[in-house]
């Protein structure tokens, strides 16, 4: 009796030896801090790290903002009115505030020379991607990052534990991979030993490079091949909860401002989120003169993404500077059908719109001298 004891005593020993060595070995390795064959994230990195002292400003947000705001544009704008800007979206699809700040953490760390704002559309309502391991699920997930998603997710308003408790495990199912370097090895093989280039591996990375950086980080999803068949997916299956989540918000918007419309209790630590980041971006020094975070809210609806925990850090003073497109009442065309590829997204021509407001904004701040302002009506 005694023997199965010890056997199973040594088993677990050398197995929790094995997940500590692993972990340690993984962060020691260069493949832990390094960006790769992660599709147009690894484009945008690659780029970015290259060219970092080119840019005055970085849009850094999730799918609402990579399909969202055009730089070219933005910076043309800013040129009409008297002002030198050069700017890139960093925007990823998918991404929640936790990820955001993973990578505004590694864009800090390259220390641009010439980066003045940084502009930031922070979701908290976006976990990780039930049920999916890929290598951009896994990358952020350190164990700082795999914690506040927890928060979130405790903290979040979504239904039940029935909800939560997926959200939970997907997310430590992606640290677990990412702190015992699953697929790594295999990376190294192919890479080191081989001598494969496994940055052309993503069919859709491939494609979409040349435009990616043409457009500095921008890339329409109507673009894409996929776009037609998601806008129709859409307005098969999506249209009359949009409409009706549309006419909901307005009527509830109608009496109330858009600071106050959002003040739920519930966004406690997405509000503290907001404030360190703010607060680390506001740290940096470049030529003597502190970088500036701007926060803005995307047109969208919060029955997509509430904003509660960013109005929150406003009105605590936590964040200085808020630009908020999310009423659709004042922002109608923004909200109309031919803007929009779906309930979340803008089309191409929403964009161009959305751009030019936003850019409209940050000049009108600009000329403010950069006072407190959160500012929804031009």
């Amino acid at each position: 009796m005694l023997r199965p004891l010890v056997m199973f005593g040594y088993s677990l020993i050398f197995i929790i030896t094995i997940i500590f060595s692993s972990g340690l070995l993984n962060v020691i390795l260069p493949y832990y801090k390094t960006i790769q064959n992660l599709g147009e994230i690894s484009v945008k990195w690659q780029y970015l790290t290259e060219h970092k002292d080119d840019y005055d400003a970085i849009f850094l947000g999730p799918s609402t903002t990579y399909f969202g705001v055009i730089p070219k544009l933005f910076d043309e704008y800013l040129t009409t009115e008297g002002k030198s800007v050069k700017s890139f979206n960093f925007g990823i699809a998918g991404a929640n505030v936790s990820e955001v700040d993973f990578y505004l953490q590694k864009i800090l760390e390259l220390e641009p020379a010439n980066l003045k704002w940084i502009f930031l559309d922070c979701s908290v309502d976006l976990f990780t991607n039930i049920g999916s391991t890929s290598a951009q699920e896994i990358y952020w997930h350190t164990p700082r990052k795999t914690l506040e998603n927890f928060q979130l997710i405790l903290e979040s308003s979504i239904d039940s534990w029935k909800v939560k408790v997926p959200y939970i495990y997907a997310n430590f199912q992606s640290f677990i991979y990412r702190w015992l370097g699953i697929g790594q090895l295999s990376t190294f093989w192919q890479e080191a030993i081989l001598n494969l280039d496994l940055s052309n591996s993503d069919p859709l990375a491939k494609v979409s490079e040349d435009r990616l950086i043409q457009e500095s980080g921008y890339y329409a999803i109507d673009w894409q091949e996929k776009a037609e068949k998601w806008k129709t997916i859409f307005r098969a299956n999506g249209l009359d909860t949009y409409q009706k989540n549309l006419k909901n918000e307005q009527t509830k918007l109608a009496n109330l401002n858009s600071e106050n419309a959002f003040n739920e209790p519930s966004t406690i630590y997405g509000a503290k989120m907001m404030k360190n980041i703010a607060a680390r971006i506001e740290q940096q020094q470049i030529n003597n003169k502190k970088m500036e975070a701007i926060f803005f809210i995307p047109p969208i609806l919060e029955a997509d993404s509430n904003p509660s925990a960013i109005y929150r850090a406003y009105k605590s003073g936590d964040i200085d500077t808020l630009f908020t497109f999310n009423n659709p009442n004042d922002f109608t065309n923004l909200y109309e059908l031919d803007r929009r590829i779906d309930s979340a997204h803008l089309n191409y021509q929403g964009a161009e719109e959305f751009t030019l407001l936003l850019a409209s904004q940050f000049s009108q701040y600009l000329n403010n001298s950069g006072e407190k302002l959160i500012s929804g009506k031009l």
